[in-house]
């Protein structure tokens, strides 16, 4: 499509494209795009390993992925054929339909007007058997492009039994040593009942010692002076 069409644009890409699927579905030629490309003697020489410019390669994708979905180019119709604007040619079987890309095409028909080659499928059925078969609906690859490298998958192995770990504690509902000191602590527990302890550094009175008495002068009615 590229070569052929002279670096054109997506007219003359869909043209050179709607020849390429119209052989690829008629019996006359191979079974496959890659082998319809490469025939010998049919298109540019090189068109199989020759690299594209990559500026072309937005409206050239764009071209390549319609086709495959089924659109053709609408003045191409049935042709199998075509070559370079300008040049003359005597045969009479040459029905010429379009001009495109810097090429003009033509079908192959005989004096009653009937197509001298197998007709083509319509462009639906062709879309269809591409877009259901997974080996033929990835992306276009161009010859000296190289694909964009894609990540690994890497399958991971679980145990299939074992003990469920335990959730960690909440970092946040431990106290730390900051927290800690700043409570005060509290006083010592008493270890009498009802005694009071003085305030710290207060002076404590003794008491004064009991005098001795004599149970005997206790009897008989004498206490000491002072008593």
């Amino acid at each position: 499509m590229y070569f052929e069409s002279e670096h054109s644009d997506r007219d003359g890409y869909m043209a050179v494209g709607t020849v390429v699927m119209n052989r690829l579905t008629s019996p006359a030629y191979p079974d496959t795009i890659c082998e319809v490309v490469a025939q010998e003697k049919q298109f540019a020489p090189g068109v199989m390993t020759r690299v594209v410019d990559p500026k072309a390669g937005p409206e050239l994708d764009s071209a390549v992925d319609g086709i495959l979905r089924g659109e053709r180019h609408p003045g191409v119709q049935n042709a199998m054929f075509f070559h370079t604007d300008g040049l003359k040619f005597p045969y009479r079987n040459m029905h010429y339909v379009v001009e495109a890309g810097g090429n003009v095409f033509y079908e192959k028909r005989g004096r009653d007007g009937a197509l001298q080659t197998p007709a083509p499928l319509p462009a639906y059925e062709v879309a269809m058997n591409y877009v259901s078969d997974p080996r033929l609906s990835g992306p276009v690859q161009f010859a000296g492009v190289q694909p964009f490298a894609t990540s690994t998958q890497i399958d991971v192995l679980l145990p299939e039994k074992g003990p469920i770990p335990r959730a960690m504690p909440d970092v946040a509902s431990i106290p730390d040593a900051t927290t800690t000191s700043a409570i005060p602590a509290a006083p010592p527990a008493s270890t009498t009942p009802g005694t009071v302890m003085p305030p710290e550094g207060s002076p404590i009175a003794l008491p004064t010692p009991r005098p001795a008495y004599n149970s005997a002068g206790l009897a008989a009615g004498h206490l000491p002076a002072g008593g």
